[in-house]
């Protein structure tokens, strides 16, 4: 049952005067602007406006002149939301002016998007030579229902470069553009059409089309929040880019993201697409609540689908039902238990630590068939390496030791951990040598516990081994820092636990170590005398071990435990990075490959007496280990990638409403269904591929609406509604309401073919209109311009903000684009596709967090940092600077449309970016080496045409030439500062270096003011 607060149309409604009814003029204004606050819930000044009172004529006057107040004014209404139009107030004036009254007959008829589109009939024009396909005739018909005349078309130079970075975000060739005019003065629509074709079918076609994509699933390199570590989920982005090319069809598109996973038969690709849903932050901060982060990525996925199939605010329900929309909380919770169902991403190392929450994902391997056959290779051959270096160790315990005594009655057992506990909730693996690896942020101090279940037999003595990896910074095995990964263990304190539950602590009568530095000496940490505690400064990168002797050998009976604490309080993250444990049996001396002899318990060293000197290493022990961390270093650069996937749970979980939103006050069950005002029963089981195949059908009335509203939007720079992520009650009407209902049904009508309609909007005479917007503002109007029954009208005057397209589409290019076209207007630019994020220059010091992996944030080599805008790496807890001084997303959520500013920051961007310095010396390079000729209005040309895809005017040819000029002199005056400029530019023959360095200064200048003109940045 729609409430009265959700319904627009009023079938009986009266006409009050002309041109305006209430049911479809006047309601929907109040509903949208004025229920907040003067509707059924709410009665502020106990005034109603959605039901008749007397009322509304006595307060008809002062709210027509609330409406049109400005926005800043106190009295201005409505509070919240957007300003009333002009047609919506003159609507309101005439219902007033009629005595506001309401009809007698009431009846609740759905929103219109709500409603299937349906394929209107194309309207009638006066202009029949202006349309060049459906779409202007929709156009035309509401700017002549307006007295207004479209624009001009644009000049080829303009569509081209339009066209290239409206479809491929990239400018044009002057090759390209030469080509294109030469076809376009013989046949202009033939030219377009396969210009169009061209582009469309072009591999760069995908990769612009992926980032308003990569925004709306919030697409990232890294969990977000405080901890905000690094991830892979860059295979879905590239699954993405590959999928628009290949003109995949949207609903195939829509299932394989919503459930690749679970199709029949699926796909490694179709596998991958589900990350769409896996780019959800994810909490890992010490003392989340593993469930809440779970519930919360669980309802970014709720959110996420209602905007981006939807165009619906669904978040307003979490907590209670829709204010405005028709949706439930019921409805809310009935599409969550859709995704309630995946793998969990975050959970506690430790059930019974707080604070012991990790990232475990649900990672896919990607196929990698040169890649496997590598890692094969590697792992044969660590297998052999290992066997070598078991085989030496026991061949030196068997064969004796330094002290001469026989390990015959000897036996180490390496003892594989039941338990590994981190006081700091340390990350760690379990490796196949049963060694534990110590992963992800190194903490300052930390306090290991090694549980372990021991076998039946007599126990000597303990062996801990500090072993290298090649994931430890500077191979290990502290964790301290590349350049000294030391460690400092301050206690090694073991205790028994019997099978009836008695304990019983170890004591130790000696130590032995390979090696310790000089005041940490092994001994001290049975002796605890001294610093108590075992280090190995001076020794790095490479593996230790210390022995610890039992002062009376054990007998272990079967089901005995053995706990371990290691305490390591030094602070600087001196802490062991890769550990492994083993038993003895038998004598402890005789089992060690090499002893540093153990000091005496009482005896003292006299002030100033040296150290022993450590025994020396085994050489072929060293060799073999040696070879093992280069290994381990290959094994881990060709590491198998992964990418983040969904996964169905073998049972599914209970689904409920959360009481105001909070999960841990569930009330009544739900089971997994689509909201009620669609009246659809859906056939299939409850899962995502029966939601995946509804959300882009057409039983569901708003996904081609939003679809096509959204591409319309990239376009033109505003969609058709306004309000892209908003198609209820609270969003903006269309402009072009049968228009979007044609786009929707034509998107539909031909298997969702994106390309094909893209190509329909493109090679329409109303996106090929010229931008230009006639001078009015710099010459007094003439009573021409103000007779709107002249040839001539102040279009500006009657459509501002050109909602009616009387012209071109002209606005600021996005970040990515902008940098994209910066390279490429250089030449810098790499065209490379897929793999890993790319790190271009930034600002030193900006990833340094407290908390989390810390990461060594290093540029990109060579060609690498010159890839596209959509492969730079996305931190969310600090993103790519550049990016976000124009408008870019950290993707804590999915963005359905980014705001366009205009600040003095975005010039000092691209003044001083190194990106964009370096591409202003490519560029200047790149003028003087291409131009065909070498005087300089020739070279001023060509640098207009790889920038603008023009020639310049006279106008701006005398102030380019001027600024060359000045520039040459005042840099001829400072030859030192300009040199380090011309470096790597090849010396043009009879000019001194001192000369040259001015020269090229002086096109230095040249090519960055071309570079920052706004006509650069601009799409027009």
């Amino acid at each position: 049952m729609l409430r009265l607060a959700l319904i627009a149309l009023l079938t009986t409604a009266t006409l009050h005067a002309a041109g305006t009814d209430f049911s479809k003029d006047v309601y929907p204004v109040l509903q949208r602007a004025c229920f907040e606050c003067h509707g059924p819930e709410h009665h502020k000044a106990d005034l109603r406006l959605d039901t008749a009172s007397p009322q509304h004529l006595k307060i008809g006057t002062d709210l027509l002149r609330r409406v049109a107040l400005p926005k800043e004014d106190k009295d201005a209404m409505p509070k919240r939301g957007d300003r009333l139009t002009t047609a919506e107030i003159s609507h309101l004036r005439a219902w007033i002016a009629a005595g506001a009254q309401w009809p007698d007959k009431l009846e609740t008829l759905q929103h219109w998007s709500y409603i299937p589109p349906q394929r209107p009939a194309l309207p009638a024009v006066k202009n029949q030579s202006w349309p060049q396909n459906e779409i202007d005739r929709f156009i035309l018909a509401k700017l002549e229902a307006n007295n207004l005349t479209p624009s001009p078309p644009a000049s080829p130079e303009t569509l081209i470069r339009r066209l290239s970075l409206d479809l491929t975000g990239l400018p044009p060739t002057p090759a390209e553009v030469d080509t294109f005019l030469k076809e376009h003065s013989k046949n202009p629509a033939s030219s377009i059409e396969q210009l169009a074709t061209r582009l469309l079918a072009s591999d760069q076609f995908g990769v612009r089309w992926a980032r308003p994509w990569l925004d709306l699933a919030r697409y990232a390199d890294s969990h977000g929040f405080q901890r905000d570590d690094l991830r892979e989920v860059w295979a879905w982005r590239d699954w993405v880019v590959n999928a628009l090319n290949a003109n995949m069809p949207f609903d195939q598109f829509t299932l394989e993201q919503i459930a690749g996973d679970l199709l029949p038969n699926a796909t490694p690709e179709q596998i991958i697409a589900t990350g769409f849903h896996r780019c959800t932050p994810t909490n890992v901060e010490a003392g989340t609540e593993p469930e809440e982060s779970r519930i919360n990525q669980v309802i970014d996925r709720v959110n996420t689908t209602g905007a981006v199939w939807l165009g619906t605010t669904l978040e307003c329900a979490q907590c209670h039902n829709h204010k405005y929309d028709p949706f439930s909380q019921r409805d809310y919770y009935s599409l969550l238990a859709y995704y309630n169902n995946t793998e969990k991403e975050a959970e506690r190392t430790n059930p019974t630590t707080p604070g012991s929450i990790q990232f475990k994902g649900s990672p896919f391997k990607i196929r990698d068939t040169g890649g496997d056959a590598q890692r094969e290779q590697l792992a044969a051959q660590m297998k052999s390496l290992n066997a070598q270096l078991a085989a030496y160790q026991k061949q030196v315990t068997s064969t004796g030791k330094p002290s001469g005594k026989s390990a015959s009655s000897s036996a180490v057992k390496a003892l594989k951990p039941t338990a590994f506990i981190t006081e700091s909730d340390a990350e760690s693996e379990l490796q196949p040598d049963g060694s534990v690896l110590l992963t992800g942020p190194a903490p300052d101090k930390d306090t290991y516990t090694f549980e372990t279940d021991l076998t039946a037999g007599d126990l000597s003595g303990l062996m801990l081994e500090t072993l290298t990896h090649a994931s430890i910074p500077g191979d290990g095995p502290g964790r301290g820092g590349v350049n000294r990964p030391n460690f400092v263990l301050h206690s090694f304190d073991c205790t028994l636990t019997t099978p009836d539950g008695k304990t019983q602590p170890l004591t130790f009568k000696t130590a032995y170590a390979d090696y310790s530095q000089k005041g940490y000496e092994v001994t001290s940490l049975v002796t605890k005398t001294g610093r108590s505690a075992w280090a190995i400064g001076q020794r790095f990168h490479e593996p230790h071990w210390a022995a610890f002797e039992l002062q009376q050998p054990v007998t272990i009976t079967p089901g005995t435990k053995l706990s371990i604490r290691m305490a390591q309080n030094f602070g600087n993250g001196l802490v062991i990075g890769c550990l492994r444990i083993s038993s003895i049996a038998g004598s402890v001396a005789a089992c060690l490959p090499e002893v540093e002899a153990p000091a005496p318990v009482v005896q003292k060293e006299r002030k100033g007496k040296a150290a022993p000197a450590p025994l020396s290493k085994d050489p072929e022990l060293a060799k073999l280990e040696k070879q093992k961390i280069a290994l381990q270093k290959q094994i881990s650069a060709l590491a198998t990638p992964t990418t983040e996937v969904m996964r169905e749970l073998p049972q599914p979980r209970m689904s409920a409403i959360f009481k105001r939103g909070v999960y841990t006050d569930p009330a009544d069950p739900v089971t997994a269904s689509v909201p009620a005002i669609f009246n659809t029963h859906l056939n299939g089981p409850p899962n995502r591929i029966t939601l995946g195949k509804w959300l882009a059908s057409r039983a569901n009335p708003l996904v081609a609406r939003v679809t096509v509203n959204r591409w319309w939007a990239e376009l033109f720079g505003a969609g058709i509604v306004s309000t892209l992520e908003d198609f209820g009650i609270k969003g903006a009407p269309p402009t072009h309401p049968e228009l979007l209902d044609w786009l929707a049904t034509e998107f539909a009508d031909n298997g969702w073919n994106m390309k094909h309609l893209l190509k329909k909007i493109v090679l329409s005479a109303t996106y090929q209109q010229s931008s230009s917007i006639p001078a009015l503002a710099t010459q007094a109007p003439s009573p021409e311009i103000i007779n709107h029954k002249s040839k001539i009208i102040n279009s500006v005057s009657v459509d501002p903000s050109n909602s009616l397209l009387w012209h071109g589409p002209r606005f600021r290019l996005d970040a990515e684009t902008i940098r994209d076209n910066a390279l490429a207007i250089s030449g810098l630019l790499n065209l490379k596709q897929g793999g890993t994020p790319i790190r271009p220059p930034q600002p030193d010091g900006l990833w340094q967090k407290v908390g989390g992996q810390q990461y060594n944030y290093v540029v990109s080599p060579g060609a690498e940092q010159y890839r596209r805008g959509l492969y730079v790496v996305l931190k969310r807890g600090s993103p790519y600077p550049s990016f976000m001084n124009f408008d870019a997303s950290a993707r804590m959520a999915c963005v359905v449309r980014r705001s366009r500013s205009n600040t003095p920051l975005q010039a000092l961007t691209l003044l001083n970016d190194p990106v964009y310095v370096g591409a202003t010396r490519a560029f200047a390079k790149r003028i003087i080496v291409e131009s065909p000729s070498t005087d300089l209005d020739s070279r001023l040309h060509h640098a207009f045409r790889l920038a603008l895809a023009r020639a310049p005017k006279p106008k701006e040819l005398v102030v380019l030439k001027a600024l060359w000029e000045t520039q040459f002199e005042t840099a001829k005056t400072d030859p030192k500062a300009t040199q380090e400029l011309s470096v790597g530019v090849e010396l043009p023959k009879n000019l001194p270096p001192a000369e040259f360095a001015a020269w090229y200064a002086a096109w230095y200048a040249v090519a960055s003011a071309i570079l920052n003109l706004d006509e650069c940045i601009t799409k027009s």
